[in-house]
């Protein structure tokens, strides 16, 4: 028999026994922002004052869903493991914030300070497998959550968004920030506002990221894509719609949608990899810069239809529509483009400037490529 042992910090609910039969302390949660808290099933507690400042002196191992006050900001520092059991994940409620401080260094062992979020299974055959934990799941009126140098794996969603898309600052911040392996979505967003920069998303039992019921998202040096190869997915790798259809139903549209796209690549194993959808003349406001896109639409099914209509320079500015990538290997996760890629060099110097390094702390700006990396040399 081999056991995988390691010291840990172990964060669960508490357990009640009464008459032999046990029962686990359950969170009352502000769902609304009201104030109003509402009695739930999920299985957690908040952390303490004293559990708010997660190290890399010991992995972090949580049962259930460890949950943040309002109020209360929870930090994870440069080289933090969580590990998360099954239905486990980490909620953000109104008020309060998350905030990981991953770092990366070429002079030094790569990803040794990025902070990752994974399943609590250690054996080899885990390693890759999604849906092992819950979610991190940000609630309306959360504020200023940032994820630096962070890797998201095996979950059902990687980040939950909700909420916050007038807010003056932007509820999610993603800067060189990889997710991987979600049986569901790497980022569901609903009505809420995402900064992404040099972020990677891959292998999603549905989309890779979804901007769903409006919001304000603004994507630059981003790779989203989708080479899920675990069954059939009925969504592209970039999903974004303004409305919502509730169980009666009935519609509800929001008008606040705002996307924008720069030097990011969008594609996936299935010939469409871009779908938004709108109600009627309901307002859509997105924009594509200097961005790879696969759209093959094969059987002319959204011929017509202005929102994919790529010669509108209104929406689509320098489009490069079904190019190929190059990825070193996309099924394994690695995003990389290799020597042969055709996007090598199509970046604007521009939106680069902001993020002049890539996801691996390569300089950019003598020529930027597409997306979060810049191209690698693979000797055949």
């Amino acid at each position: 028999m081999v056991t995988l042992v390691k010291d840990a910090v172990f964060i669960y609910p508490e357990r009640y026994e009464d008459n032999q039969e046990y029962t686990y302390e359950t969170l009352s949660i502000d769902f609304n922002g009201d104030g109003v808290n509402e009695e739930t099933n999920i299985r957690g507690r908040f952390l303490t004052n004293e559990e708010l400042n997660f190290t890399n002196e010991k992995p972090y191992v949580i049962y259930g869903y460890a949950a943040v006050n309002s109020g209360d900001e929870l930090i994870i520092e440069k080289g933090s493991r969580i590990h998360f059991h099954e239905n486990s994940g980490i909620i953000i409620t109104e008020g309060a914030s998350i905030k990981t401080y991953g770092e990366i260094s070429l002079d030094s062992e790569l990803y040794e300070n990025e902070v990752i979020f994974e399943g609590d299974r250690l054996e080899p055959s885990f390693e890759d497998i999604p849906g092992q934990w819950g979610a991190i799941w940000l609630l309306n009126g959360s504020i200023e959550n940032e994820f630096n140098y962070t890797t998201i794996k095996n979950s059902s969603i990687g980040i939950y968004t909700v909420g916050g898309q007038n807010d003056s600052e932007y509820q999610l911040s993603l800067k060189n920030v990889k997710i991987f392996n979600s049986s569901n979505f790497g980022v569901l967003a609903r009505s809420s506002s995402i900064f992404a920069e040099n972020t990677v998303i891959n292998k999603s039992g549905q989309s890779s990221f979804a901007a769903t019921y409006g919001g304000n998202y603004d994507l630059n040096h981003c790779t989203i894509s989708n080479y899920w190869n675990l069954g059939l997915r009925q969504y592209p790798s970039l999903l974004a719609n303004n409305f919502f259809i509730d169980s009666d139903e009935n519609e509800f549209v929001n008008e606040n949608f705002q996307l924008s796209i720069s030097n990011s690549i969008i594609t996936g194993n299935q010939n469409i990899e871009f779908l938004i959808e709108q109600l009627g003349d309901s307002n859509l406001d997105f924009n594509f810069y200097n961005t790879s896109l696969k759209f093959n639409d094969v059987s002319d099914y959204f011929s017509g239809n202005e929102n994919y209509n790529f010669s509108n320079t209104n929406i689509y500015e320098n489009m490069f529509n079904n190019f190929e990538p190059g990825f070193i290997n996309p099924f394994e996760n690695d995003l990389r483009i290799n020597q042969y890629s055709e996007l090598i060099g199509l970046g604007n110097y521009e939106y680069a400037q902001s993020a002049p390094f890539d996801i691996l702390g390569y300089n950019r700006l003598d020529s930027p490529d597409l997306g979060a990396y810049q191209h690698v040399i693979i000797e055949d």
